[in-house]
């Protein structure tokens, strides 16, 4: 039998309501698309801060997400990629933001020409306006503070929680093995037992009455 390793915080993800105001208090185009992007694609943020405009296919509604990975016998590094499904409203506003940023100097093909920690640090500020520094149970994991990776899981489980197929989301987030996948669905089994626990909560309350 395939083992699953358990997730401790079942607590560590954003809801969308939250992700939401995070994009509310973007200062700019970019900051907004970029919150949008990680929250609707589930890329990493090395992913995010690698694509090219012409990665992005505005007629098929997919980027093609491109990831070097290293021969271990030589070393050679090998280009693999997957293609990710992309929700028309955000192509649009990608195409609002690349004729906004005409006004700024750079003229490369880089999306998003920003640095790793750039991101981590305009993510932590957005997250200060918007009122979410911590994320998840302090007593449970240490890492609380709100960091882009949020915005993976946040995705994940969401898709999870509509019912997506593990394989195919698996194919999205880019994991090399479906256990790697599959420990989200302990966040649907979670929300499984709080619907559970409210319906019986609510049978007391008529009950007592």
């Amino acid at each position: 039998m395939t083992q699953v390793t358990p997730i401790r915080d079942l607590k560590g993800y954003l809801e969308p309501q939250q992700v939401e105001r995070l994009i509310s208090v973007a200062p700019n185009r970019r900051d907004a698309l970029l919150v949008r992007l990680l929250w609707r694609t589930g890329i990493r943020v090395s992913e995010l801060i690698n694509i090219r405009i012409q990665d992005i296919d505005f007629d098929n509604r997919a980027i093609a997400i491109k990831v070097q990975k290293m021969r271990k016998r030589n070393g050679k590094a090998i280009e693999r990629r997957r293609i990710v499904p992309v929700d028309g409203d955000t192509l649009v506003i990608i195409k609002e933001y690349l004729s906004w940023r005409q006004q700024f100097p750079y003229t490369g093909d880089l999306l998003f020409p920003i640095s790793r920690q750039r991101v981590n640090q305009l993510f932590w500020r957005l997250g200060r306006r918007a009122g979410i520094t911590m994320v998840g149970d302090p007593t449970i994991s240490q890492h609380t503070k709100l960091h882009p990776h949020h915005l993976r899981h946040s995705f994940a489980i969401h898709c999870v929680k509509r019912g997506m197929s593990i394989d195919r989301l698996q194919k999205i987030l880019g994991h090399a093995s479906p256990t790697t996948t599959s420990i989200y669905l302990q966040y649907s089994v979670a929300d499984l037992h709080e619907d559970y626990d409210k319906i019986w909560e609510e049978d007391g309350k008529k009950t007592t009455d």
